[in-house]
């Protein structure tokens, strides 16, 4: 049986790893990469990245809460760890484009 810590981790990673593969998401990067981004585009791409780094924030907070549970919950490690490196690259991937836009 799972206790309260290990449903709330694996759900919020569930739930922001579908956020950070989002089409939206993906869609706007990539108009960005093209360079038929306009100022709108710029501040669609700065929200973006204020909600992508709550979200890695979120999944460094289930990845620190999961540490301290230890030994309980060791199995989940690998999975909430490569959740939240996903997290981290795709903020970092969205704020180099943010600075190439200038």
């Amino acid at each position: 049986m799972m206790n309260l810590m290990e449903y709330s981790t694996e759900e919020n990673a569930q739930h922001w790893l579908e956020i950070l593969q989002s089409e939206e998401l993906e869609f706007n990067l990539e108009k960005l990469e093209k360079g038929t981004a306009g100022m709108e585009d710029k501040e669609e791409l700065k929200a973006q990245i204020k909600k992508l780094n709550s979200q890695a924030t979120a999944l460094k907070m289930d990845l620190h809460d999961l540490s301290e549970d230890l030994p309980t919950g060791w199995e989940k490690i690998p999975d909430v760890a490569s959740r939240a490196h996903q997290a981290y690259q795709t903020l970092e991937e969205a704020r180099k484009r943010l600075a190439d836009l200038g």
